[in-house]
């Protein structure tokens, strides 16, 4: 059996926030019986969580090895599950799924937020067990207080979008081709299941679909993720990037992106990168020294761009917007570079972020409109977890030694636009102070090999066992360009990465 994810970056805590996991060595039906409901009651809005028994828990991280579940325990403890679940009240049925980590059997179940919360469950199993709601303020399940209760009740009617049935799709509206890519690609165990599975049932694992047997639909975020067109069915699934040729706007060359959410945002950060963002060298008079800037740091634009995909609101009708200005003619009477780029998307941020937060680069709280959209970018590591977009933006235009962000919306939050303003350095018609650097496009195989060394130095014969024979290339590639360095220890080569290669991996994707 098999999950949507990468089971080793879900215990490894890589894609989702440790908040949302939770470990137990043993079976423990009373603790995981609140913990379910914990989870499906979702009072923090992140999207359900995880737990994972087999595995024991210190400090909040995995013990690994796995302690595992023996095989012969697993139909039994699952049967147990089942009527634990129907201690639930409404009665509320996960993922329950085992699955071999590390050579031992552990059991992971998949709770995402319930439909109809306020769960309950008994304080105790068996027959002087109070019925309490149980919720996750932190990273432990406790009984809700007064307070507690009231917030989630105040939660309780809404349904986010992207977990929604469209009634107005059928199954075969989900493309299997495009289920299996993203399954092959995050390395889930569930890809092998999925070439002989049905696609109703391959959707149900995934928890893109939802219905009875004979009427399954699909969900919001199955046809954002997994459908050819899902602008057929949301409006504002589209993007359009324009470039303006004068500092007027009124030459411009448009283009629209559309397609799977994941898949758009690759195609527009792919345009970007081959077309917008280089890299220079900046030779001042007078120094020795030279200074490596981009007009626009890829890390920013990329940020930006996912923020504007994934945080919008997909009912309403009205396309993002990405404007490109590039022309500045340097006059006596003109000081400030209007060179920018312009990402816009609707409506505005949720509260309690406003027009004073966004002034100020205060982004502390954060509500989402599409949590399981985000599930899956992060599983991508299209999205980052933590919400920490926008202050990856600051730090890296700083780094860079550009400007610091213009963030804006109006009063009722009708639109977020966000300004990046290009490197005062780059360069303009006529200066030759300022050099383009040569811009390395990545292959897979290379991209991997550099994220490997990004962790820790490894020896080239551990990489390639890793990567696969393909790889002895892509080190090679890698050194010919002086993107990574290499030592010679004993008779193994042990290869670590240089400021060279990190820049070429911050460009890549």
């Amino acid at each position: 059996m098999g999950l949507p994810v990468n089971l080793d970056d879900l215990i490894n805590r890589k894609t989702i926030e440790s908040t949302r996991i939770e470990f137990k060595q043993g079976w423990n039906p009373e603790e995981i019986t609140h913990s379910v409901c914990a989870f499906a009651n979702d009072l923090r809005s992140e999207g359900g969580g995880y737990i994972i028994i087999g595995i024991a828990e210190q400090n909040g991280s995995p013990v690994l090895p796995p302690v595992g579940v023996e095989q012969n325990q697993i139909d039994k403890i699952q049967k147990e599950f089942l009527n634990l679940c129907f201690q639930i009240q409404p009665n509320f049925f996960p993922v329950f799924e085992a699955v071999d980590f590390q050579g031992k059997f552990i059991i992971v179940i998949w709770v995402t937020n319930g439909e109809q919360r306020p769960y309950t469950a008994p304080s105790t199993l068996g027959q002087k067990g109070q019925r309490r709601i149980y919720v996750r303020p932190v990273s432990a399940s406790i009984p809700a207080t007064q307070e507690l209760e009231k917030q989630l009740r105040d939660l309780a009617t809404f349904i986010y979008f992207d977990d929604r049935i469209c009634t107005r799709s059928v199954i075969d509206d989900l493309d299997l081709g495009l289920i299996q890519s993203y399954l092959q690609e995050v390395k889930s165990n569930l890809y092998n299941e999925s070439l002989s599975l049905p696609l109703a049932d391959i959707a149900a694992k995934m928890q893109i679909a939802r219905g009875p047997q004979e009427n399954v639909k699909p969900l919001n975020v199955g046809l954002l993720m997994f459908s050819r067109e899902p602008h057929k069915y949301f409006e504002g699934a589209v993007t359009n990037l324009l470039e303006f040729e004068d500092e007027a706007g009124t030459k411009y060359s448009p283009k629209t992106f559309t397609g799977p959410i994941h898949l758009q945002i690759r195609e527009i950060l792919g345009y970007l990168k081959n077309n917008v963002i280089k890299q220079y060298i900046n030779k001042t008079a007078g120094r020795t020294e030279t200074d490596q800037f981009f007009n626009y740091p890829y890390q920013v634009l990329k940020e930006a761009i996912v923020n504007a995909l994934y945080h919008r609101s997909y009912e309403n009708p009205t396309p993002n917007e990405i404007r490109i200005f590039k022309s500045f003619k340097k006059g006596v009477d003109k000081t400030e570079d209007p060179r920018r780029i312009e990402v816009l998307s609707y409506p505005g941020p949720l509260p309690p972020i406003d027009e004073q937060a966004l002034v100020q680069l205060k982004i502390i709280a954060r509500n989402y409109r599409n949590i399981r959209l985000g599930d899956w970018l992060k599983n991508l590591g299209l999205a980052e977890k933590h919400a920490t977009g926008i202050p990856t933006i600051v730090e890296t235009l700083r780094n860079n030694g550009s400007p610091s962000p213009i963030l804006s919306t109006d009063t009722a939050r009708s639109y977020f636009l966000v300004v990046i303003k290009i490197h005062e350095s780059a360069p303009i018609e006529g200066d030759d102070m300022v050099i383009e650097l040569e811009r390395i496009q990545l292959s897979n195989d290379q991209q991997k090999a550099l994220e490997l060394l990004l962790s820790a130095p490894s020896f080239e014969s551990d990489i390639i066992k890793e990567l696969g024979e393909t790889s002895k290339e892509a080190i090679q590639f890698l050194l010919d360009k002086s993107l990574i360095g290499s030592k010679l220890i004993g008779e193994n080569n042990l290869l670590y990465i240089n400021a060279s290669g990190i820049s070429a991996l911050k460009q890549s994707f």
